[in-house]
């Protein structure tokens, strides 16, 4: 399932007062590798807003030691109330180097095994989630959040399998910050290409958002004239600069072609006709001819033609 289509399932089903502070949690994360804060202060605010977005009971961030050593515990939010100092520490820490050996997140439940084969356990009362932090094919370390005994997210086996997915996606950004932080000047570049893509992705967002909007403003105008040709053409230039400047075109009612939609005179028609300019196949093309304004689609501009 892509990363979006996870997003909008999870925000399907949480309550919509919460899906503003949902989103500004996700947001806050994709920001967090890029912001001037050390790496501690980086880990720490990661996992709150984990917290936050899973409505967890606790979570931490733990760290392989140099030369693959034991994991080592580098933030924690609500760790304490887990009940691990009660003699669950080494269920608790054989459970970790389980997800150590697998490259995607998992849920396990309370008291259970994440598979049956595992040899391992959940020590506690709580449904968790946890994440192997994976760089270039090593295991750095985990990202463990746990639900409670009954989640206020994730309260069914398929949401909370979304958020086992969406965890691998947050972890992303974890990595991204983390590189940063070591390497200084010398950014990777698969979490730069990651975050470029994801802001590819938000910006066509932003264009479908302006694209619907015009085309629902200039729909307004069906079935309308200005009084004149010279009024016509006035309201057709302040059209097609508007449409130039968003990368738009009118689609031809009758080929669908991408196209200039201009208002010229013609035969008896005082105020003109409008016409639809483009280049077709056959060369420069002109089609239709109603009198007044027609509904209109947008759609993309095409590449400039190459003179021959």
């Amino acid at each position: 399932m892509a990363d979006t289509a996870i997003l909008n399932e999870l925000l399907n089903r949480i309550a919509p007062s919460h899906r503003q502070a949902f989103r500004s949690d996700y947001e806050a994360i994709r920001q967090l590798p890029g912001a001037a804060t050390d790496l501690q202060k980086f880990l720490d605010d990661f996992l709150e807003h984990c917290h936050r977005l899973y409505a967890a009971t606790a979570g931490a961030i733990w760290f392989r030691g140099p030369n693959d050593g034991p994991l080592s515990l580098k933030s924690s939010v609500g760790f304490e109330r887990l009940g691990m100092n009660n003699g669950h520490e080494h269920a608790h820490l054989e459970l970790l180097g389980y997800a150590m050996s697998q490259n995607k997140a998992f849920v396990v439940k309370p008291f259970s095994a994440p598979a049956s084969d595992s040899g391992v356990a959940n020590p506690t009362d709580s449904f968790v989630v946890v994440a192997p932090i994976e760089d270039g094919g090593k295991q750095l370390g985990i990202v463990e959040l746990y639900l409670g005994p009954t989640p206020r997210r994730g309260k069914t086996v398929d949401e909370r399998n979304c958020y086992a997915m969406w965890l691998d996606h947050l972890v992303r950004y974890l990595c991204q910050g983390v590189e940063l932080r070591f390497l200084g000047s010398a950014a990777p570049l698969q979490p730069a290409l990651v975050n470029l893509a994801a802001t590819k992705a938000e910006i066509e967002g932003y264009k479908e958002a302006i694209r619907r909007s015009l085309e629902v403003t200039l729909n307004n105008y069906v079935g309308m004239s200005f009084g004149s040709l010279r009024n016509n053409q006035t309201f057709m230039r302040g059209v097609h600069e508007l449409l130039e400047e968003n990368g738009l075109r009118i689609a031809c009612a009758e080929c669908g072609a991408p196209s200039i939609l201009r208002c010229q005179s013609a035969g008896n028609s005082k105020t003109g006709v409008f016409l639809y300019d483009h280049y077709l196949e056959t060369g420069r093309t002109f089609h239709g001819g109603p009198s007044t304004f027609p509904r209109v689609r947008l759609v993309p501009k095409p590449p400039r033609r190459r003179s021959v």
